[in-house]
C-alpha cells in the first residue's frame, strides 16, 4: 500500500489545508494536478488565488493563515464551534430521516463488522478443534485467503456505482441493502459449517458481499448530504459507527464468554438490520447531481 500511495496513485495534499498553512502556489500545484487529470484545462495562479481572497474577505485574509501552528489552528476552531453544520443536515422532514438513518446504518455496521472480523479468529481456533487442527498456522491462513477473496467485492461494488443503468431497479440503495443482507445470511449459513471446507467457503463469501457493500456505502454516504455540510454528516456517520464499535469487546465477554457463535450471531442479525434500514432510505442518489 505505502508503494501504491506514493509511486502510482500519486495522492496529492488538501489545498484547504496548504492555504491555511499559508502555501499558496503548493495549493494551487495541487489543483493542476487535479485538473491535468481529470483532462481539464487550468489558468488558476496564486495571485489570482490571493486576489480573489481579497476581493471575497478583506487584504487581511491573505494574511490570516501565515505561520499558523497546529495549536492556534485547533484553538481558533474550537472556539468558533457551532452547530451551523449540523442543523441543515435535518431541515427537512425527508433529509432529517435520510441524516438519521445513515447515522444509524454506520452505528450498526460499526458494531457488526468487529464482531465478526475481530473475533472470527477465535472461532475458527475453536472450529479447528472439530476437526483436529487447531495450529496457528491453518486459522490463519484460513483467514488470509477469505481476506483476499474480499478484493473481488470492491469491484463488484465499483461496477454497482458506475454501471446504474445496468441496476436501475434500486440505484445505491438496492446494492447496498442486497449485499448487506446477504452478509448477514452468510454469517448465519457460517456458524452451520460442520467441515474445514464449508467454513472457509462460506467466510470467503461473507468476505466477499462485505467488501462490495463498504464500497457503494462509501461512495452513497458523501452523496447524500448537503455539499457544504458533508464534512460534518460524514463525521457524526463516522463517529457513531466507532463508538457503537467500541462496543464489540464487551459483547465479546458476556455474549460470547461461553459460545463461540454468539458474536457471529450477533453481527449477523446487525446486518440484516443494517440491510433493513437501508431499504427505508427517502434519497436515492444514483444518476443524480450532488446535493
Amino acid at each position: 500500500m505505502f508503494i501504491f500511495r506514493y509511486f502510482v496513485f500519486n495522492m496529492q495534499e488538501s489545498p484547504k489545508y496548504l492555504i491555511a498553512k499559508g502555501r499558496d502556489e503548493e495549493a494551487v500545484a495541487v489543483l493542476h494536478h487535479v485538473a491535468r487529470v481529470n483532462k481539464v484545462a487550468l489558468t488558476l495562479t496564486a495571485d489570482d488565488l490571493r486576489k480573489a481572497v481579497v476581493a471575497e474577505l478583506g487584504p487581511q485574509a491573505v494574511d490570516s493563515g501565515q505561520g499558523k501552528s497546529n495549536w492556534q489552528a485547533v484553538k481558533e476552531g474550537l472556539t468558533t464551534f457551532d452547530l451551523s453544520h449540523v442543523k441543515p443536515l435535518f431541515s427537512t422532514t425527508r433529509l432529517a430521516v435520510n441524516t438519521s438513518l445513515v447515522i444509524w446504518i454506520w452505528g450498526c455496521l460499526g458494531l457488526a463488522y468487529p464482531l465478526y472480523n475481530g473475533f472470527v479468529t477465535l472461532y475458527l481456533t475453536n472450529a479447528g478443534a472439530a476437526f483436529g487442527d487447531t495450529s496457528l498456522n491453518t486459522t490463519y491462513r484460513n483467514y488470509a485467503i477469505f481476506s483476499i477473496m474480499g478484493i473481488p467485492g470492491s469491484l463488484i461494488a465499483c461496477l454497482l456505482v458506475e454501471w446504474r443503468s445496468s441496476w436501475a431497479v434500486g440505484g445505491r440503495k438496492f446494492a447496498m441493502a442486497i449485499s448487506t443482507l446477504l452478509s448477514g445470511l452468510f454469517l448465519f449459513l457460517f456458524t452451520t459449517a460442520k467441515t474445514e471446507a464449508a467454513i472457509l467457503g462460506w467466510n470467503c463469501a461473507t468476505s466477499l458481499v462485505e467488501n462490495a457493500m463498504y464500497g457503494v456505502l462509501y461512495a452513497y454516504t458523501p452523496e447524500v448530504f448537503p455539499g457544504p455540510h458533508r464534512g460534518t454528516g460524514d463525521g457524526l456517520a463516522s463517529c457513531f459507527n466507532r463508538v457503537c464499535g467500541l462496543m464489540a469487546p464487551i459483547i465479546k465477554i458476556y455474549a460470547g464468554a461461553n459460545n463461540a457463535s454468539a458474536p457471529i450471531f450477533v453481527s449477523a442479525s446487525l446486518f440484516v438490520v443494517a440491510s433493513i434500514s437501508m431499504l427505508l432510505l427517502p434519497i436515492e442518489t444514483a444518476g443524480k447531481a450532488a446535493m
